[in-house]
């Protein structure tokens, strides 16, 4: 892979300019159910939940299907119960998530769910559990741990918690979770000459991203929302005349 990080400077420049003026909270938002607290233990479990199975499906209709489904099976949220009710009885949590939910794939989805309620039924409150680490590598390999999260899911969870601000720790964001949409973006402007990247390669990239925002003084969370925003807003709506980066983009629409 070769990378011309010139070009990945241009592009988190150029992103940058474009998203300063509008308020970036409202970017890239993950949204969860009224009746939840924001920052609670509570909320906390409910998004390792949504980023599970946040793939597959356009994302706002998923996280709506989501909603919906704590609306009328919030008991599938608590791991504990889960573990109790349907461990051995996985055909039932599967048709509630099937007619609730509409996972892409709805066996796979059944197994994350039971794996993941397993691992969260360990701790009596997750919330005290996450603010017990001392760094984001700590949070980041608690998250890794848990199997069942892809990159992007991952990376979603990641920063969702970060920006919380629910954690002990001061560090700054040390993950982009890069999808085939941002790589897809990253070779359209010239910084990567192929798109079949292996795990190193992407790790690496993320990594020269969060480099160039830092040299522009761009926190990693930001970044890690623009890119998101570029692909859902232009590149999925073919709004390419519109995108800020098309100037430098090899696709003309």
């Amino acid at each position: 892979m070769t990378v011309c990080e010139k070009n990945i400077d241009r592009l988190v420049k150029k992103m940058h300019e474009y998203y300063e003026s509008q308020d970036s909270s409202t970017l890239a938002t993950v949204d969860f159910p009224k009746e939840i607290k924001d920052k609670s233990n509570e909320w906390l479990i409910y998004i390792f939940y949504s980023c599970l199975l946040d793939y597959g499906m356009k994302s706002q209709n998923y996280h709506n299907n989501l909603i919906n489904t704590y609306h009328v099976q919030p008991q599938i949220f608590n791991p504990n119960y889960v573990i109790e009710k349907f461990t051995t009885n996985k055909e039932e949590l599967l048709n509630i998530m099937k007619n609730n939910i509409h996972p892409r794939y709805p066996n796979v989805a059944v197994d994350k769910w039971l794996n993941l309620s397993n691992k969260l039924s360990k701790y009596d409150n997750l919330l005290d559990k996450i603010k017990e680490f001392n760094n984001f590598n700590e949070l980041n390999l608690f998250v890794r741990n848990i199997k069942g999260y892809g990159q992007k899911t991952g990376g979603l969870l990641l920063r969702l918690i970060y920006e919380s601000n629910v954690c002990n720790f001061n560090d700054k964001l040390g993950y982009i979770p890069l999808d085939r949409h941002d790589i897809e973006i990253s070779y359209l402007n010239n910084i990567i000459d192929s798109q079949k990247l292996s795990n190193q390669q992407i790790e690496e990239l993320s990594g020269l991203y969060i480099k160039s925002g830092e040299k522009l003084g761009i926190d990693a969370n930001l970044v890690d929302k623009y890119l998101w925003n570029i692909g859902n807003e232009f590149c999925n709506k073919k709004k390419c005349t519109n995108c800020p980066l098309y100037r430098d983009c090899k696709t003309k629409v």
